[in-house]
């Protein structure tokens, strides 16, 4: 039983916290500009290299003979463009879709005139497919720029960097993030500039973990882009902002240089994936986002230090609302689940009612989803699919038999939790069945406590599972059980946020509905979810599955007996209006 009193009065910290929100939204921080004409950077050039490196190598997968042939070509190039700076060649052993390889990095670092930091300027090589000549515009703008940033004299350190791993796992990027020496201004990952625009974003500022790319650093390459190429590189909206933050991934690699706490972002007309491998090259949009790109540099080379890491702050209609209040009204929305909660569980007490039973039959429902975690990453571990962390991009790892087999094999392993598992550990654990008082308030217990750890470490997560927390206190009722059909309509209202940041996600990374299981089981088997975080979830799932079946069996009989019969209305009952002869004490 729950006491509405409660909730209402738990209410009016969240109308505080709205309030803090609304006058807690500041202006986005001003893009850092310079006078400097980047007149210098020849997009002739850039189309010309990308076509002899295409011809001379058309089969770039990571760590093939394609692209170790490609990094010798762009170290001979950097040594003569570059003259008196040291090319140094890395040779590192790493995790790709085609399993472990041997793959080189290419880096060469100009020295700036002051004492300041550097700046990074790294392009990926590899590709998967044949020919990728838009792709190589990426190498081929790296080598103009050094070629151009060689007879300039510049503040601070630039550093080029020709990668490979960027199909999946990031392995380049990474190693290279390892060993940079600090500090590190900002890392400029360079994708294609030549190809057909493909997607909403020229600019990707979303990292591998919580956050995005520092306002100043997205708004300076966005004025850049503004006045060499008449657009502002495209401005995610609030939804896509919300799916990123919660779920934490991204396909390029300024992703894991953001997660690292290196400021960072892609520049690229094809957005966050890969370039179509046949995708021509326009010579005007290369002089465009080419001079863009110089432009933007020129002005972090010139301005302030950029803040390090990624921002938590969300951009919303031209104003910026930052972390802390968000997190702020995270913690007042579940404040009346908590509060209410805490209330009713008190009272369950005092009439010597338990919970465990409920909660063991949560934790019996989310056994399954945690066993079929593990048996898909042991799939990972075990090599037996071809998956990393960061995921590659949809179809970079196609489904082939061994794939299917994998796919198939998961399933299973669910199918049985369910049916063996499942059962099994509920007897054990002595759970209750979902239509006991117990049974009805566990989920409502279970997914808030979910979301009050997940409040620690991430709050666009546990903002993910408000809904839950206060639209599932339909479930245990105020006096006995509601009907059926409001507490399903509870439980579904629940999971629409989910649903919709989940759809959100997907529809930015390209995943089409019939490709969803096997990306999700890709992303799972490369280790993209940790063993804490695939439990909260699964805690969460099963939280779900057990308000999904409490609502379904709302309607039956269980505990205390719902009232159908009643006397007249004016009738009180026998000796409500005094003691009957025979009850008199005599």
């Amino acid at each position: 039983m729950l006491d509405l009193r409660v909730l209402r009065a738990a209410v009016l910290p969240v109308l505080l916290a709205l309030i803090v929100v609304a006058f807690s939204l500041e202006n986005r921080p001003e893009p850092l500009r310079t006078t400097f004409a980047p007149d210098a950077f020849q997009p002739a050039r850039v189309v010309a290299d990308a076509g002899r490196l295409a011809d001379a190598a058309p089969r770039r997968r990571p760590g093939s003979r394609g692209d170790a042939a490609i990094a010798a070509i762009v170290r001979g190039r950097m040594r003569a463009l570059l003259p008196g700076v040291a090319v140094e060649r890395r040779v590192f052993r790493a995790e790709t879709i085609d399993g472990d390889r041997d793959l080189v990095t290419i880096s060469a670092q100009r020295p700036g005139t002051g004492p300041a930091g550097q700046i990074v300027l790294v392009a990926a090589r590899d590709i998967v497919g044949r020919g990728g000549r838009a792709q190589l515009t990426a190498t081929a703008t790296l080598l103009e720029l050094a070629r151009v940033l060689a007879r300039a004299s510049p503040r601070r350190t630039v550093t080029f960097a020709s990668v490979s791993g960027a199909t999946g796992g990031q392995a380049g990027m990474l190693d290279l993030i390892g060993w940079l020496p600090r500090p590190v201004d900002a890392v400029i990952e360079v994708g294609d500039v030549g190809g057909p625009a493909r997607g909403a974003l020229t600019i990707v500022p979303w990292s591998n973990g919580t956050g995005a790319a520092p306002g100043v650093l997205t708004r300076t390459f966005a004025q850049a882009l503004r006045q060499e190429a008449d657009t502002d590189g495209g401005a995610p909206r609030a939804r896509a902002q919300l799916a990123r933050f919660a779920f934490g991934v991204s396909l390029s690699g300024q992703g894991v240089a953001l997660q690292d706490g290196v400021a960072s972002l892609r520049l690229s007309v094809s957005g966050e994936g890969a370039a179509d491998p046949r995708a021509p090259v326009s010579a005007d949009r290369v002089q465009r986002i080419g001079r863009a790109l110089l432009r933007a540099i020129t002005a972090l080379d010139e301005g302030p230090d950029v803040p390090a890491g990624a921002s938590r702050d969300l951009v919303i209609a031209r104003k910026q609302l930052p972390g802390w209040s968000l997190r702020l009204l995270v913690a007042a929305l579940l404040l009346p689940a908590l509060l209410t909660l805490g209330d009713a569980l008190a009272r369950r007490r005092r009439r010597g009612e338990v919970l465990w039973p409920g909660v063991a039959h949560v934790l019996s429902l989310a056994a399954p989803l945690a066993l079929a975690w593990c048996f898909v990453r042991l799939t990972g571990v075990l090599g037996l699919v071809a998956a990393t962390s960061p995921p590659g991009a949809p179809g970079a790892v196609p489904l082939d038999g061994r794939g299917a087999i994998a796919l198939i094999c998961a399933l299973i392993v669910l199918a049985l939790g369910f049916l063996v598992v499942q059962p099994a550990l509920a007897r054990r654990l002595g759970a209750a069945t979902a239509v006991t008082a117990g049974g009805m308030i566990a989920p409502v217990f279970m997914v808030t406590i979910c979301a009050a750890g997940a409040w620690l470490l991430n709050p666009y997560a546990a903002l993910v599972l408000v809904a839950p927390s206060l639209f599932w206190l339909v479930l245990p009722g105020r006096e006995d059980r509601p009907r059926t059909g409001p507490a399903l309509l509870a439980v579904l209202l629940g999971l629409v946020p989910a649903a919709v940041l989940a759809q959100s996600l997907a529809g930015q990374l390209g995943v089409g509905l019939t490709g969803v299981p096997w990306y999700v089981l890709t992303t799972l088997a490369g280790g993209q979810l940790g063993p804490a975080a695939a439990l909260a979830w699964a805690l969460a799932g099963g939280s779900a599955l057990a308000a999904l079946l409490a609502a379904l069996r709302s309607g039956r009989a269980a505990g205390s007996p719902r009232i159908t019969v009643r006397g007249p209305v004016g009738y009180a009952g026998p000796g409500s209006l005094g003691g009957t002869s025979s009850a008199r004490r005599r």
